[in-house]
């Protein structure tokens, strides 16, 4: 049996749009107090109107490149519930502007951003949940890495490594932090309807088939939602691949 995410409070990073802001939104309906956290304030604000006042909801504006603002988003969270039960690490970027570059064609500056805001922002939002993690004995995190953090994809290898990095990251802190009553687990999304596809500009690249990002928020609470002598290894989710009708009739 799943247990309640009822009153459970949980910070959910780039919660302002995409994946980030699914979670929180099914979050809230399974009655969890969220903290929403983005360094886009007004997508914020229109999160927070949307839940409505029902909802025990806690908006910070941050980045999650900023050590400081994510040691920020911890004391704000604990100030006002007194806990930190959970952390859904969603904030991330596909890449710098809308030009699609090999790695030979990129930047230190491309580079640097993309692996500060998806790596280190979820080496940063981690560690800042931590000392309340450890003080309760008991705590989930949740790291969004990526298909693409398992296998390489042309034109975006910051990206890549910074998913890559993610796995690595949250398996070598779950395990740190198992004996202290901490769940670490990683979301492998496949192509998932986002505005993050908007960073492919005119190429287009976007795939025929994606998930919406319900999907993933749906399957983001049921991790959270585990026993505690339970947790999923890095599960993927992605599109169904429909087949072509032949003949008048659905192959199978």
């Amino acid at each position: 049996m799943q247990e309640s995410l009822a009153n459970r409070v949980i910070a959910i990073t780039g919660a302002a749009s995409g994946i980030g802001r699914a979670c929180a939104q099914e979050l809230a309906r399974a009655g969890s107090r969220v903290v929403l956290v983005d360094v886009n304030g007004d997508g914020l604000a229109t999160l927070s109107s949307e839940l409505g006042p029902g909802v025990e909801a806690l908006a910070v504006s941050a980045s999650v490149r900023s050590e400081s603002d994510m040691k920020r988003m911890a004391d704000e969270a604990v100030a006002r519930f007194g806990r930190i039960d959970g952390l859904v690490a969603c904030a991330g970027i596909l890449r710098r502007g809308q030009t699609l570059k090999t790695v030979g064609d990129t930047s230190l500056e491309d580079w640097d951003a993309i692996i500060e805001i998806n790596l280190t922002g979820t080496f940063l939002s981690n560690r800042a949940v931590l000392p309340a993690m450890l003080a309760q004995k008991q705590g989930d995190i949740i790291n969004m890495s990526s298909t693409s953090g398992r296998q390489g994809r042309p034109f975006d290898g910051p990206y890549c490594a910074s998913k890559f990095g993610i796995i690595g990251l949250s398996e070598a802190l779950a395990e740190e932090v198992g004996r202290h009553g901490i769940r670490v687990q990683t979301v492998l999304p496949d192509a998932v309807e986002t505005p993050l596809w908007s960073q492919n500009g005119p190429a287009a690249l976007k795939p025929p088939q994606t998930i919406p990002p319900e999907r993933v928020a749906q399957l983001v609470c049921y991790m959270l939602a585990l026993p505690r002598d339970t947790y999923l290894l890095n599960p993927v989710i992605a599109p169904c691949k429909t087949r072509k009708k032949r003949g008048g009739a659905d192959s199978t």
